[in-house]
């Protein structure tokens, strides 16, 4: 299942917004006018809760972050960067 953290993070770097299909469970109405709860591709809006979300454009919200290096409970980690020192640093 998904944080409120970790959505919030997807959210403020733009990784998540209203163009991103998701598969959550959603609320609808039944024969007789009874609510249920019925899981449906949608596009992600604001307010949507965290964990109604399953899967993020076909990945779970996990596997999703760790591919842009965001670990599951929203934090990131910062890598040294790797090579030659750019021209600016060495002044």
């Amino acid at each position: 299942m998904m944080t409120e953290e970790l959505l919030r993070t997807l959210v403020n770097r733009n990784l998540v917004n209203d163009n991103t299909l998701v598969y959550t469970k959603i609320r609808s109405k039944g024969i007789g006018g009874v609510d249920i709860f019925v899981k449906k591709d949608v596009y992600y809006f604001d307010g949507m809760p965290a964990r109604a979300i399953i899967d993020i454009e076909g990945m779970e919200p996990v596997r999703f972050a760790k591919a842009y290096d965001i670990k599951a409970d929203g934090t990131s980690t910062t890598h040294k960067k790797r090579g030659r020192k750019s021209k600016l640093d060495l002044v």
